[in-house]
């Protein structure tokens, strides 16, 4: 039994010696650690930081009213290369070369091999990632793909491809100011909406942030090969609908274009809205960019959009005035005044043409836009009448379009104005307004009232389903005079149109209705004005009787081919084209009683007398040509006076433009109709040769067949992405490329 002690005791002292050797070792070894190689282990844990930062979802995409994709995030990709790989401890036995590398990696990145190098050529052991500069960002992924192949090859294990998102256009600069751009904020270096729909609905398409953990190095690269940890998923962003129309957005852009090759102005705007609901139908501005390139942009086309900037009107302003003198009942348009000059304040105001145009009427006056004319309605209204109707249009404060950077009106304080101001304010100088602002304000003109705060967008959607989970509804912000006043003014100023000699901008069929403007811009200096620089500009709508469409065209300081610089020579003839290609897509019913030619008398101030036209034309019903036969369509055309165009080989007519809804059209128009081939009844059409065709040409072809367009670039079809003769499902889109004939 005591030798069983005495071993117990043995063993245990054993023990304890040998707990205390380990414990002494194991302090000894925390003591090396934390003193001895403190420094090194504090440089090596500064290579593996842990870090984490917040995460999105997929941003929205921005469509058209018409379901048109024009912006949305694709998948790229970040290339970068682990250093480390060639340094011998990592290196294969074959061994990894920066400059095998650099040779793979240029004709990827459409970078040169010394490019490359530069940034891999590495001798820092601190350093294990880099990144590849701008060229390595946001890479495609046939790029990543090819990285991928080479590593099944057990090849270039060292560089890495990191998904990101990338925002793309696919309409290149169409809409660019509103749509905007996305990118990143300098300010905090995160990627985020930074103009246009991108900036204001940035909250809506970003969604809500999740939460991620991933490892970089000392210099914030992410360390390859190590897996990002997601500790909360994202939310998706929801999708934004416009009220834009692609295909008039399109108009809009052609129309600019044009105004640019032929006028080389400062800048040009176009817009066309919807004046019964505020909504804007198309928006455009010169100079302009690619919302995909916008960081190589220039300046002023990126941030100014010239719609949303004041400036002096001119004319287009003396519709307002002439509203408030009717609705307070100071004005009979058959009154008579001596026109020519007047003066005001010792200051003398003149007609535009210097001598005017005689004894006339107040309603020549609007149609001869006499500067003396409205310094004496202006008058007759006085100033506290004229500011409160200019008020009640809106011109007092921003129209809140949603869209970024709109300025305000710049107007006279009514208390403390001179009878001069009060004179140049009623013919359209010395006051600013944006043509935003005269936008909306016509509006009222247009649907007997109500001034609607312009919007660009019509809803937000459920990215995955599609619902709509908003929908942004036309608000009325001011509410002007009454229904028959502005009966009174749409009459006058569609005879306004109907009386300008030239006719540039009357569309026979339509009742159009408008006023031109030819401004003088301030000098630089801001003491007068500019004898040889204008402002030139039109506002429009049609029918009159009826808006369907209102447009604004703003053309600032032409530079070539304007010798005589007015808003009727320059603006209104883009008007007419835009508002004629806008109505005939939207199918608005031409009116068969607009079949004549008004014929100004200057004598009386009564509405202008109607002479026959030149060439008179006769209008017939289009008829129903949906079933019948190519030999029954063909009659039945010649029947009432209309040609046919024959599109597709099928045995009956399964679809026309114009179709019997679109009511009577000019004798001898032409009626496309789609002659479709068994396979019809399925819900298919045939896919017509397109090649050749303009722009407006191709909508109606398509328009007919149920399919809807989705074009880039402007002129005529040169590729056409659905192949001639495939059978496509109704309502399918075709992209088309167009090109400026040759």
């Amino acid at each position: 039994m005591k030798e069983q002690e005495r071993t117990f005791r043995k063993r245990s002292k054993l023990l304890r010696f040998g707990l205390l050797v380990g414990m002494s070792s194991l302090v000894l070894r925390l003591f090396y650690v934390q003193v001895a190689e403190a420094n090194s282990l504090s440089e090596k844990a500064q290579d593996w930081i842990k870090t984490e930062k917040d995460i999105v979802g997929t941003r929205g995409a921005i469509f058209d009213r018409n379901g048109q994709k024009l912006a949305f995030t694709g998948v790229a990709y970040d290339i970068n290369v682990d250093v480390s790989f060639f340094r011998k401890d990592k290196a294969k036995e074959k061994g990894d070369t920066p400059e095998e590398y650099a040779k793979f990696l240029a004709p990827l990145l459409g970078m040169t091999e010394s490019d490359v190098l530069g940034y891999i050529n590495l001798t820092d052991p601190k350093i294990q990632g880099v990144g590849l500069g701008p060229k390595g960002k946001k890479v495609d992924s046939s790029i990543a793909d090819k990285i991928e192949a080479a590593h099944k090859d057990k090849k270039f294990l060292g560089i890495t491809a990191n998904r990101t998102d990338i925002r793309r256009y696919p309409s290149g600069s169409l809409a660019a100011h509103v749509l905007g751009f996305y990118g990143m904020n300098p300010a905090d270096g995160k990627d985020t909406g930074l103009a246009g729909v991108e900036s204001v609905y940035d909250k809506e398409l970003t969604g809500d942030p999740g939460h991620m953990e991933y490892f970089t190095d000392r210099d914030g690269y992410p360390l390859p090969n190590y897996e990002p940890k997601v500790t909360k998923q994202p939310t998706d962003g929801k999708d934004v609908v416009l009220t834009i129309d692609e295909t008039i957005q399109h108009f809009v852009e052609d129309e600019l274009d044009n105004i640019v090759n032929k006028y080389a102005p400062k800048h040009a705007t176009i817009i066309v809205a919807d004046p019964n609901n505020g909504e804007i139908l198309a928006l455009g501005n010169r100079p302009t960019f690619k919302p995909a390139e916008y960081a190589s942009a220039d300046k002023e086309a990126l941030w100014n959009d010239f719609a949303l900037r004041s400036f002096e009107p001119g004319s287009t302003f003396k519709t307002f005035v002439l509203t408030g003198a009717l609705a307070e009942n100071k004005l009979d348009l058959s009154e008579k005044f001596q026109s020519g000059s007047i003066t005001v304040d010792g200051m003398t105001v003149r007609d535009w043409n210097g001598v005017g145009f005689g004894d006339i009427s107040y309603r020549e006056a609007v149609y001869n836009s006499s500067n003396v004319g409205f310094v004496k309605i202006g008058q007759k209204l006085g100033k506290d009448d004229l500011f409160k109707y200019l008020y009640d249009f809106g011109f007092n404060k921003p129209t809140g379009i949603d869209l970024p950077g709109e300025e305000n009106a710049s107007l006279f304080d009514p208390k403390k104005m001179s009878d001069i101001d009060l004179a140049s304010t009623s013919f359209g100088q010395g006051v600013s307004v944006t043509p935003m602002q005269q936008i909306a304000a016509m509006m009222a003109v247009c649907n007997g009232g109500k001034v609607y705060q312009p919007h660009v967008v019509k809803e937000l959607r459920d990215q995955k389903t599609g619902a709509t989970v908003e929908e942004i509804k036309p608000k009325v912000t001011h509410e002007v005079a009454n229904p028959e006043v502005f009966q009174t003014v749409r009459q006058v100023l569609e005879e306004t149109v109907l009386a300008d000699a030239n006719k540039t901008d009357y569309i026979r069929g339509y009742h159009v209705a408008g006023k031109t403007g030819t401004a003088q811009v301030p000098k630089e200096n801001g003491v007068g004005y500019d004898d040889d620089h204008y402002r030139l500009s039109f506002t429009g709508f049609a029918p009159a009787n009826n808006p369907r469409l209102l447009i604004y065209v703003d053309v600032d300081q032409p530079s070539r081919n304007a010798p005589l610089q007015f808003g009727s020579i320059e603006a209104a003839p883009s008007g007419k084209v835009v508002l004629e290609e806008a109505l005939h897509y939207l199918q608005v019913p031409i009116d068969p009683n607009d079949n004549t030619v008004p014929q100004t008398d200057s004598k009386t101030g009564e509405s202008p007398k109607v002479a026959k036209p030149a060439e008179p034309k006769t209008f017939v019903n289009v008829p129903d040509l949906i079933g019948t036969t190519k030999d029954q369509a063909v009659e039945l055309t010649k029947q009432n006076g209309l040609k046919i165009q024959e599109v597709g080989d099928g045995p009956k007519a399964t679809g026309q433009w114009p179709d019997v809804t679109y009511g009577q059209v000019p004798a001898g128009t032409e009626v496309k109709v789609y002659f479709g081939p068994e396979g019809t009844k399925d819900g298919k059409v045939k896919m017509p040769d397109l090649r050749g065709l303009s722009m407006r040409e191709a909508m109606e072809t398509l328009s007919l067949l149920q399919l809807q367009m989705e074009p880039n670039g402007s002129g005529y079809v040169i590729k056409q992405g659905v192949a001639p003769g495939t059978m496509v499902p109704f309502g399918s889109s075709v992209k088309l490329d167009f090109a400026p004939q040759s």
